[in-house]
């Protein structure tokens, strides 16, 4: 019998039944790192001296010292920590496991809570690379997530109590379910489970309120007649592949409120299994996003606005360029240069402006070559050659445009004020290489002399954000006295996802 959670911890990996709960906990714990697109993913029972990992994604351990872990920090706060990138923050920048194994940089755990109200464990997902503040919209999953652990845990002890590998008695298990669908009644979220057939057989006190209708309306395909007709096909073409393949359940859909209003709902759900066996449930969220998507589209309707207002000053700007120049013997070349340099300007234009998803101008098969090449051509369109682009050619998606145009833009900006492209001998090579992670050097010659950064404050941190804020990289700049070198690295898959 184990009398402490550090008893059942010390003991979770012996015995048929122990071990049974070892494997819903893996399960779980990989079902943590696909939610949060994270490389690992651990469930720890605090005892005196130590974390003990009994159930683990992606990564091969076993204990973590109690003092000063992560671990301990996660179990401090009622609803856990968040670390966006450990190697900025005080409290974990020289940890061990930020500068070694395994190079934490990205962190979030959520306490395990017993019945008696007790912090004895935590749910943890981390990674070796920084990442944005999208994990507390899935603090709600991850929370779902920790109480299937620890009522795992409670049911596998329940179990050791009562003889060895005899069932767990009804009232326990009534128990369990009673606790499950507390929680859910208490999360904002619509909380919702099938069964493996993807048939409904649960939905929260939430949904209940938000539909105006009893949960039993909704059972089996019955929650259907909430969706918007019109992504009536896409939510159900999505589920039935969710089903089908058995990854991850996520998508965009208008859902219908007990006034007749419909609301944009982000739905996600997961498959409940042991890391190797059968689906046997499935659980999932439905989020309200309307907010979020109308701003989107507000954003967008004023970007647009903006954008078309600055482009007619580049169409007056030509026209008097055109209109003066045409006056002035000889000056045609002249005129057909700056005219160039404009329509070069309103290209670059339209690949920096804000977009929101799905409105980016650039091809999704655009490459990082042809990318450099729209946002350099105002500043060589004299003298193309005085740009050489070499190395590798990955292809760039939507969601890597914007920081990549942020970067490229503000940096031939300050060459060709400051650097190399202010003078006709000055040259840029722009060298590319791409393995599982993308490396740009950008080396400037035959530029002024100078020997400290000449972007202001505010040029610098644009040319940052776009590298290290936007795509978790690393971005080093050296002003040599020949011209400046800077290299910038990235994960590939930060602007390609395929």
């Amino acid at each position: 019998m184990f009398d402490t959670w550090s008893d059942y911890a010390q003991n979770a990996g012996t015995g048929a039944h122990l071990a049974a709960g070892r494997e819903q906990l893996d399960g779980l714990a990989h079902m943590a790192v696909r939610l949060c697109g994270c490389k690992f993913a651990v469930i720890a029972l605090a005892t005196g001296s130590s974390h003990l990992i009994i159930g683990r994604a992606g990564i091969d351990l076993d204990e973590v010292p109690h003092e000063s872990s992560f671990f301990a920090a996660a179990m401090a706060p009622d609803d856990g920590i968040v670390v966006l990138d450990a190697r900025s923050d005080p409290r974990f920048e020289n940890h061990p496991m930020t500068r070694a194994t395994p190079f934490i940089r990205f962190f979030a755990g959520i306490p395990l809570i017993d019945c008696a109200g007790r912090a004895v464990g935590t749910l943890s997902v981390f990674d070796t690379e920084p990442h944005d503040d999208l994990i507390r919209e899935r603090r709600a999953e991850l929370n779902v997530l920790a109480k299937a652990a620890m009522d795992c845990m409670e049911r596998r002890r329940l179990t050791e109590v009562n003889g060895g590998l005899q069932a767990v008695p009804m009232q326990a298990d009534h128990e369990m379910n009673r606790r499950f669908e507390a929680l859910a009644d208490a999360l904002p979220q619509l909380v919702w489970s099938t069964r493996s057939d993807g048939q409904s057989d649960y939905f929260s006190k939430q949904w209940c309120q938000f539909t105006g209708t009893r949960a039993s309306d909704s059972y089996g395909t019955g929650w259907h007649n909430h969706v918007h007709p019109e992504d009536l096909t896409a939510v159900s073409k999505a589920w039935r592949d969710a089903i089908t393949t058995g990854h991850p359940y996520s998508v965009e859909f208008r859902l219908c409120n007990t006034i007749g209003n419909y609301r944009w709902m982000l739905a996600r759900g997961l498959p409940v299994s042991h890391e190797f066996g059968p689906i046997t449930r499935w659980v999932g969220t439905c989020t309200d996003i309307d907010d979020r998507v109308r701003s989107g589209d507000l954003m967008e309707v004023m970007s647009r606005e903006l954008s078309h207002r600055i482009k007619n000053l580049f169409s007056v700007v030509q026209g008097l360029i055109a209109m003066t120049l045409r006056k002035t013997p000889g000056m045609e070349q002249v005129n057909q240069s700056l005219q160039a340099r404009m329509v070069a300007l309103g290209h670059a234009h339209d690949l920096i402006r804000p977009h929101v998803s799905g409105s980016a101008i650039i091809h999704p098969h655009s490459t990082l070559r042809q990318l450099i090449e729209i946002l350099a051509l105002p500043y060589v369109a004299d003298d193309p050659t005085r740009l050489e682009i070499v190395g590798d050619d990955p292809g760039v998606d939507e969601r890597g445009t914007t920081p990549l145009s942020l970067f490229f833009h503000e940096m031939a900006l300050n060459s060709a004020l400051f650097g190399a492209l202010s003078v006709p001998q000055g040259r840029l090579r722009i060298a590319i290489s791409v393995d599982v992670n993308v490396t740009i050097d950008w080396v400037e010659c035959g530029g002024p002399m100078i020997s400290q950064p000449p972007l202001p404050a505010f040029g610098l941190s644009l040319t940052k954000l776009g590298i290290e804020r936007q795509l978790g990289g690393t971005l080093t700049m050296s002003w040599l006295p020949e011209g400046l070198h800077a290299c910038a690295t990235f994960a590939l898959r930060q602007i390609n996802a395929g």
